[in-house]
C-alpha cells in the first residue's frame, strides 16, 4: 500500500452549505504527502518528473459539477429563493434535466445511456433551462411579470423564454468578457 496516500477519507473534502453531501474534489496538493516531506506532485506522474502534459479538455468529476455550477449562476444572477440541485448520475435516454416546483429541486441527468458522461457546458445549458424554470416561478416580478406566465398544458411560456434568453446572454457576456473581446463593467472601458 502507498503510504504518501491518506488511508482514511478526509474530512475536511466534505462541501458546505446546501450541497454537503457533495465532495469536494481532490486538489494535486493533497496527492504528495507532508509528512515525509516530498513536494506535491500531480497524480500518476513519475518521480521527479513533472505532471503529464495536457492532451484533452479537463472534465470535472460529476461530484464538482454542482458547486461548479451554483458558482457560474451567482455570477450572472443573484437568485433571492434559494433551491436544492442534484446531479444524478442515472443514464437517461431522453431527459436531460427537470424542476421540481412544490420541493425547489433541480435536477441534471449527468449521463446519457449511450454516449456516456454529457459534456460540461451542455450539462450547464440545462441547468440554466432548469434554473429559468425556478426563477419563472419564484421571482417573476425580476423579469417585469406580475405572476408566473405558465400556460396549462404547455411546458414553456413566453416569460420561460425570456428568463432563458436573458440568463445565456449574461453567460455568453461573461465569457467575452473573461477572452477580453469586450471591456468589463468594472473596467471603465467603452
Amino acid at each position: 500500500m502507498d503510504e504518501s496516500l491518506p488511508s482514511q477519507p478526509n474530512p475536511s473534502r466534505r462541501g458546505q452549505g446546501r450541497d454537503n453531501d457533495i465532495l469536494v474534489p481532490r486538489t494535486e496538493i493533497e496527492v504528495g504527502s507532508e509528512d515525509e516531506g516530498n513536494p506535491p506532485r500531480a497524480a500518476g506522474s513519475g518521480l521527479g518528473s513533472g505532471p503529464a502534459p495536457l492532451t484533452a479538455l479537463f472534465t470535472p468529476p460529476v461530484s464538482a459539477l454542482g458547486p461548479l455550477f451554483r458558482h457560474r449562476f451567482k455570477r450572472i444572477y443573484e437568485c433571492r429563493i434559494d433551491f436544492d440541485l442534484d446531479i444524478n448520475n442515472r443514464a437517461t435516454m431522453r431527459v436531460l434535466g427537470g424542476y421540481y416546483k412544490s420541493r425547489r429541486l433541480i435536477r441534471i441527468y449527468a449521463r446519457d445511456r449511450e454516449q456516456g458522461l454529457r459534456p460540461v457546458e451542455e450539462l450547464f445549458d440545462t441547468f440554466l433551462h432548469e434554473m429559468a424554470h425556478h426563477l419563472e416561478y419564484t421571482e417573476p416580478f425580476s423579469f417585469s411579470a406580475r405572476s408566473c406566465g405558465r400556460v396549462p398544458g404547455r411546458m414553456h411560456s413566453r416569460l420561460f423564454w425570456k428568463i432563458l434568453g436573458e440568463l445565456k446572454y449574461r453567460w455568453a457576456r461573461l465569457q467575452r468578457q473573461q477572452r477580453g473581446q469586450i471591456p468589463s463593467p468594472e473596467g471603465g472601458g467603452l
